[in-house]
């Protein structure tokens, strides 16, 4: 039963909290589910996209990097793939979400709930396939011995959980802006393309100069991509903590610092959502 403080305001009791929250959990599962299903609706190949892109955007890749440029460092292809596996969930999250208030606009016209829910929905439709993506690559490469896993492979379950928080929290504060700055989304689309060449995805860390290798890792991004190769592709692949020592801790804060960000920009400005949509 609720129960009303001093100032006579009703406080919901831990019971209603707890409904509350299992509904606001059903209702994030039932719409990322329905947009999963409805990504692919219509579609020959269907939930095949889902491994088809990553797949033809890491062919065009390795002929560049690989074949041409002649990048020859210990598993590069593969590094290279689960560099392109990450780095899609992360686009796909932070683009999907970034037009989840407005695309649903009507729906929060008409009813009142949670409006965090609906970005929160969309990055667990990316989620759902990053998983298919990221399971794949492990049943086929851990047969042929392209994984070599260790104590150290548990890593990886922290860092996708970090690269979940940081594309979170930039989906909360893309979404909360694009309400009102459309022109965010080119602004995004542009700084994508500087973030995809800033992270290491396309090339072995090797290549940074020492000098530099501070600054590069405070993109949360390449400290990410670069870790989970360590752990799961090629041991002999220095961690970010071997290389900069503690400033590892530095884009660890940033993708923190960026999820509390956009969860106070998105309250700030969500009850003025619906009146400009």
């Amino acid at each position: 039963m609720s129960t009303t403080t001093a100032a006579g305001v009703l406080r919901p009791s831990r019971s209603e909290r707890t409904a509350t929250l299992r509904k606001n959990l059903v209702l994030v599962r039932e719409i990322a589910w329905t947009q999963f299903k409805l990504k692919y609706t219509g579609s020959v190949l269907g939930y095949l996209w889902s491994l088809l892109k990553p797949a033809a955007y890491f062919g065009v890749l390795y002929v560049i990097f690989v074949k041409l440029i002649k990048f020859r460092a210990d598993e590069f292809p593969l590094q290279l793939l689960v560099g392109i596996v990450l780095f899609t969930f992360f686009t796909e999250c932070t683009n999907v979400g970034l037009g989840s208030i407005v695309g649903n606009g009507g729906l929060i016209q008409k009813a009142y709930f949670p409006r965090a829910i609906l970005v929160v929905a969309s990055s667990m439709t990316a989620a759902m396939t990053f998983v298919i993506n990221f399971v794949l690559i492990v049943a086929i490469a851990t047969p042929l011995g392209h994984l070599h896993l260790g104590l150290r492979t548990l890593a990886v379950v922290p860092l996708v959980l970090e690269l979940y928080v940081l594309s979170l929290g930039l989906s909360l504060l893309l979404s909360s802006l694009f309400v009102f700055y459309r022109d965010l989304g080119h602004i995004w689309e542009i700084l994508g393309q500087v973030i995809f060449y800033a992270s290491a995805v396309v090339f072995p860390i090797a290549i940074v100069p020492v000098s530099l290798r501070a600054v590069f890792f405070s993109n949360p991004l390449a400290q990410i991509i670069e870790d989970v190769r360590h752990a799961l592709v090629v041991s002999d692949i220095p961690s970010t903590f071997s290389l900069i020592g503690a400033v590892a801790l530095v884009p660890i804060g940033i993708s923190l610092g960026l999820f509390v960000v956009g969860a106070l920009v998105f309250r700030t400005l969500s009850p003025s959502f619906a009146e400009n949509l």
